[in-house]
């Protein structure tokens, strides 16, 4: 069986200094990712902004479209409540003179 003693366990200047540098390596790369995954981010808020300022842009001309429509329609049924009162007006004046007319005949019909 063998000792194991601690001189074997501990770390070398050479141990450290390598391990100094794979720190660094590996800090540089991660920077670089970083980087890259901010670039990323970048370009996606600029599109989804993009994208939302169509999206409103497009919901205001169909809000315009149906405005238009519901003031078109509303003015058309103005005009004909309007047609309709003038109409109804008229037709009772009709109704008086043909009762008239009626009554008259009738009278003239019974003296003859």
């Amino acid at each position: 069986m063998t000792k194991n003693t601690t001189r074997n366990n501990l770390a070398t200047k050479t141990d450290i200094k390598g391990l100094r540098t794979e720190f660094k390596r590996t800090e540089k790369s991660l920077k670089q990712e970083i980087l890259k995954v901010e670039s990323k981010v970048e370009l996606i808020e600029d599109k989804v902004g993009e994208a939302r300022e169509d999206l409103i842009k497009q919901m205001k001309e169909q809000h315009d479209q149906v405005m238009t429509a519901i003031s078109n329609f509303a003015g058309r049924v103005e005009t004909l409540e309007t047609e309709n009162s003038v109409g109804t007006a008229h037709t009772r004046e009709l109704r008086i003179q043909v009762d008239d007319h009626e009554a008259r005949l009738a009278a003239l019909e019974s003296a003859a």
